[in-house]
């Protein structure tokens, strides 16, 4: 009887994580922007806290805080807009020589099997076939490259949904940096037991500031990096250098991930720029500077404190991508260095909170 009590409660939190996840599904406009907006919240806490060290009120701090983080983002779209011009003309060239490196490629491979029948027909060991002429059929692979491109009716078919989401997260981040404090308090009174509420509330903002302090030294951090591979790729010769620093710095925020579409876009990049052992070059170099970084730089600045299980990280950011796309990724270590600092503050409260009740009892 214990036992299947055991596995119907396992089957009814399967189901019910089955409905949740189908829910967050469903409402992914709704669900995804409004998580968003708390995410950024938490990263950018040092833009409030600064504001309310100065002393300015919290409505006044909210909306500054705010139109600062819009003023950084409008900063940054004004900044890449350029290069995302360039990267989109030149999309439908890029797309047509890695088909012809792949037709070419495919044709040595043709030329061999050609020559091996040749031998074989040589020996006496096959007979003769004059139907498989030289000529190929992958010459127009190349000529629908930019069918799938997104046309204008499809950005005006997807605006109004895109000004709703945009419309949610700016609210929710607007209203969470103004009753932040309130929301912890709420949070910490539910959680917490009785007569540490406030304890657990202040826990809550501590890793808050925790979280925050993390993503401004790794956007510091991912800041240099971004200058490094652009003068890096500069120097080797590769088109459009400061467009692959740009990516490189912000990639960089999606551990794993985010350097490993970096090898493969430059690997890319190499072959349909250089020839040669000379192609790989700009793949192996970006890898050798993403290794120092890793390995190196982040760790000795960052130290210790925010160190999460990198199979923990993987998974919580294959899951978010494969549930909300690119809004997911941004979300998935955010949230998740998040909740580790949450979890362990909580449970320094309960190891406190032990000690001092094995304190105060009397000794044998």
């Amino acid at each position: 009887m214990d036992r299947l009590e055991f596995w119907s409660r396992i089957a009814v939190i399967a189901l019910a994580l089955c409905g949740l996840f189908a829910a967050l599904d469903v409402a992914q406009n709704l669900v995804a922007p409004a998580l968003l907006g708390l995410v950024v919240g938490i990263v950018m806490s040092p833009i409030p806290n600064a504001l309310d060290r100065v002393g300015l009120p919290k409505s006044l701090a909210a909306l500054s805080s705010l139109l600062i983080i819009m003023l950084i983002v409008t900063a940054l779209a004004l900044f890449l807009q350029p290069s995302f011009k360039r990267l989109s003309e030149a999309l439908p060239f890029a797309v047509t020589e890695i088909n012809s490196f792949v037709v070419e490629f495919r044709n040595q491979f043709r030329d061999l099997e050609d020559a091996g029948k040749d031998v074989a027909k040589a020996l006496g060991e096959g007979e003769g076939d004059t139907s498989q002429g030289g000529g190929t059929s992958d010459e127009g692979e190349g000529d629908s490259v930019a069918e799938n491109l997104p046309t204008v009716e499809d950005a005006l078919f997807l605006a109004p949904t895109l000004m709703s989401q945009i419309m949610i997260f700016v609210g929710v981040l607007f209203f969470f940096m103004l009753t932040r404090d309130e929301i912890y308090r709420w949070i910490a009174d539910r959680l917490a037991p009785e007569g540490q509420g406030g304890e657990v509330a202040e826990r809550l903002l501590a890793a808050e500031k925790q979280v925050g302090r993390y993503f401004l030294t790794i956007s510091i951090i991912n800041a240099g990096y971004a200058v490094v591979v652009t003068a890096t790729m500069m120097a080797i010769g590769l088109p459009s250098p400061v467009l692959w620093g740009i990516g490189a710095g912000l990639l960089n925020f999606v551990l794993y991930l985010g350097p490993a579409l970096m090898v493969a876009g430059l690997l890319l990049a190499g072959l349909v720029s250089f020839s040669g052992p000379y192609a790989l070059l700009p793949a192996g170099t970006y890898l050798l500077i993403n290794i120092i970084e890793s390995q190196f730089v982040s760790p000795s600045v960052v130290g210790r404190a925010m160190r999460v299980n990198p199979l923990l990280i993987f998974l919580s950011l294959v899951f978010f991508l494969w549930l909300w796309g690119a809004i997911g990724g941004v979300i998935a270590i955010p949230l998740l260095l998040w909740i580790v600092a949450v979890s362990a503050d909580i449970r320094d409260v309960r190891r406190s909170q032990v000690s001092k009740i094995a304190s105060e009892l009397p000794e044998a």
